[in-house]
């Protein structure tokens, strides 16, 4: 036998790790399965995936799904997965860092300064939010001057980061 030639529990491995991308790939939003670089059946049985609700038709369109990406040179849409995953966990990231912040300019006046100084955000109104964000909590409502701080900090964080 030749030394190139691969075993059937090799082939059965890398076909059950095609699939299983496939079934990555599917956790994603419609819109960030458009962006990647694969044939359009492609898209549309993962898509289809999706909406399938049965355990033993999701196995048979994964299955499916793992035909039609065998066939294929997947470097590129690993890279592409890649991508979407560091973006979203630098998003992650982001947002936590932005509710931290929330916390501490809430929590005490000095934290303000230091924000400030770290961020060079926009203060015309970070002030006012922080202060009318304190009488929420006091009154137990965590409402809009709550949500807006957070997005005015979460928004200088990423302008921070772009620059």
């Amino acid at each position: 036998m030749e030394d190139h030639l691969k075993s059937k529990t090799q082939l059965k491995r890398e076909a059950d790790d095609v699939q299983a991308l496939g079934v990555e790939i599917a956790q994603l939003s419609k819109q960030k399965i458009s962006s990647l670089s694969l044939p359009d059946d492609a898209k549309e049985a993962i898509i289809f995936y999706q909406g399938i609700k049965k355990n033993s038709a999701k196995r048979r369109q994964a299955q499916y799904i793992g035909k039609i990406l065998r066939g294929l040179d997947l470097n590129q849409v690993n890279e592409e997965l890649n991508a979407i995953k560091n973006i979203s966990k630098l998003r992650i990231k982001l947002e936590h860092e932005a509710e931290r912040w929330r916390e501490k300019l809430i929590s005490t006046q000095a934290a303000l300064d230091e924000f400030i100084y770290q961020y060079q955000p926009d203060i015309s109104n970070l002030n006012q939010t922080i202060t009318n964000a304190r009488k929420e909590i006091m009154l137990e409502k965590k409402n809009k001057n709550y949500r807006n701080l957070y997005h005015m900090i979460l928004e200088s964080i990423q302008k921070k980061i772009k620059a």
